[in-house]
């Protein structure tokens, strides 16, 4: 069995202050936002977030994520639900209405 990577407040401690001072800084807006770790998911999926985007849609109370090249027709925004920082943020995974074929 693979080990769990370690990751969270507890191993990125420095990372997690920051963000924490920041979310404190600003409660209104921070209680819409949660942190996450994509690193797994990417590496076990081989996802390119420089090349490639998530596509999100909700399917029977789920949410189903399927990544695709990005296309200039694809949206900078609305519909952004994860951004990444790339130099600059650049969105990871779009909310959709329907599936990309």
């Amino acid at each position: 069995m693979k080990a769990k990577p370690k990751i969270g407040p507890t191993h990125d401690t420095a990372f997690f202050d920051d963000i924490q001072a920041v979310f404190e800084q600003h409660p209104n807006v921070a209680k819409n936002y949660a942190i996450g770790h994509i690193g797994e998911v990417v590496d076990v999926m081989g996802i390119d977030l420089d090349r490639q985007v998530g596509m999100s849609t909700v399917r029977d109370g789920e949410l189903v994520t399927k990544y695709v090249d990005r296309r200039p027709e694809v949206p900078e925004d609305p519909g952004c639900i994860r951004w990444v920082w790339r130099g600059e943020w650049v969105c990871a995974t779009y909310i959709v209405q329907a599936p990309p074929t």
